[in-house]
């Protein structure tokens, strides 16, 4: 059985946001994981410097699509599509 190769699509500090791009990813059926520094988001709420990072990562194989994703997402491009297709 092979493991996939999860590359980080984008970085954060605010887990929120990471949870809701991992949720919007898998919505359109991208498979999406959140990493974070181990103690930094159980013992110690850290706001600042690289232990507050939050990591969205996608497998490498759908990479690009996720990136295309991201990039409608952060454009606000996704929103359009929706009130388009209620018209």
């Amino acid at each position: 059985m092979s493991q996939k190769e999860w590359i980080t699509l984008i970085e954060t500090q605010d887990r929120l946001q990471a949870e809701i791009l991992r949720e919007a990813l898998q919505a359109c059926e991208i498979p999406a994981q959140i990493f974070q520094e181990g103690a930094a988001q159980f013992a110690y709420p850290l706001s600042v410097g690289p232990l507050s990072l939050v990591q969205v990562c996608v497998p490498a194989d759908r990479a690009q699509e996720a990136q295309a994703w991201l990039q409608d997402y952060l454009k606000g491009n996704l929103a359009a599509d929706d009130e388009e297709s209620e018209e």
